[in-house]
């Protein structure tokens, strides 16, 4: 009798334990429930960390091509002579509201502008698979986690400008050219076609903010030297520059420390007088990864081969550590210019595109969030 009286007892003493711990539990759930869903009543989707890897493909967006007849087959001047700039094919990322047409916001979205992004060695921006090393910097994907998370205003159209295929002449890479120095014809060539050219088209065909503040280039390595020749060669164009590990040349760094009687030579010939004050309100954007302290770049990454295609190409992950001198040297000009930058270290950071995509989201917060250009170097 005793041990009946027991276990009734105990078994409702368990219900009655299991019903305040689930009346508890739905307390608690109900809490979080109108915690995540503040005063819409609905929970929020939870939200990933910012940090890569970002997404790869145009993450939503849309791509266009343009023909090379469009803009290498008008271009009257340099530009248009194949031995200088052969011809090829130009894409254009645009943001995935760019087409969106809500019933309620149709109106808003039609008069709706975007700044505009121009991105050398655009095929390997965006799509693993177009990348030569099989990894792209992942430029859509960070993006859109960008302002997802409202760290920038406006995700910007972004024009991908691939680079040059094969030699000029034996030896000699013709993107070596196009990116060169700025006392290259070549190089000349290539910024004034962007400028004179391409602009022109994007902004006719696209709805763009087509001012300078809304206008920036970004570039890696060589990529990185070409996008600062715009800003220097087109200040009136260009509002900001992002560079990458980049691989700056003599004469560009001269043009930066140059009186202003030289540097108003080179505003003078798109006929504004900027004289020494070309930076006035400029974002630039420096990085470089390599060796730094106690921190060296491995001679072996194994995630540099973990790529479908181009496994086997790791990029000249080397390079960054023996491009620090000339970075230096941009670094020290800009500073006796007293011309404000932003400069980050990535200690043991490779020099190919993966490494770039590790960080990919900080020349893009620079260009488009909010920043007083004031120096940083960490």
């Amino acid at each position: 009798m005793c041990n009946t009286r027991f276990v009734v007892m105990a078994s409702f003493l368990l219900v009655l334990g299991f019903s305040s711990l689930s009346s508890a539990s739905a307390k608690v759930s109900s809490l979080a429930f109108q915690h995540d869903a503040g005063s819409s009543g609905r929970r929020s989707e939870p939200q990933r960390p910012l940090k890569p890897p970002f997404p790869n493909g145009p993450c939503g967006g849309t791509i266009v091509a343009i023909p090379p007849e469009d803009t290498f087959g008008i271009d009257a001047k340099l530009a248009g002579n194949p031995v200088l700039l052969p011809p090829r094919a130009l894409y254009v990322w645009l943001p995935s509201d760019y087409h969106q047409s809500n019933d309620q916001d149709n109106d808003e979205q039609e008069q709706k502008r975007y700044p505009v992004l121009y991105c050398h060695d655009g095929q390997n921006a965006m799509e693993d698979s177009s990348s030569w090393t099989g990894a792209s910097w992942r430029l859509a994907g960070a993006l859109t986690r960008l302002k997802q998370r409202k760290m920038i205003s406006q995700i910007p159209i972004v024009v991908m400008l691939p680079s040059a295929e094969g030699d000029f002449v034996p030896g000699v890479r013709r993107r070596h050219l196009e990116y060169g120095d700025m006392n290259n014809v070549f190089a000349q060539a290539h910024v004034d076609f962007v400028v004179e050219t391409v602009k022109p088209l994007i902004d006719a065909t696209f709805r763009t903010l087509v001012e300078p503040h809304h206008t920036f280039a970004i570039g890696s390595s060589l990529g990185g030297q070409a996008s600062f020749h715009m800003l220097l060669r087109h200040p009136d164009v260009f509002g900001g520059v992002a560079c990458m590990s980049p691989a700056f040349q003599p004469a560009t760094l001269a043009a930066v420390v140059s009186d202003s009687n030289q540097q108003q030579e080179l505003s003078l010939s798109n006929n504004h007088d900027y004289g020494a004050t070309w930076w006035k309100d400029k974002r630039i954007y420096l990085d470089m990864g390599g060796d730094l302290n106690e921190e060296k770049v491995q001679w072996f990454d194994m995630m540099d081969h973990l790529t479908p295609k181009h496994w086997w190409n790791p990029g000249y992950f080397w390079l960054d550590t023996q491009l620090k001198p000339s970075l230096q040297a941009m670094l020290l000009a800009l500073q006796l210019k007293k011309i404000p930058h932003s400069y980050t270290t990535f200690p043991g950071a490779r020099h190919n595109e993966r490494a770039w995509s590790q960080r990919i989201d900080r020349p893009l917060m620079h260009l488009f969030g909010p920043s007083d250009n004031a120096v940083t170097d960490n």
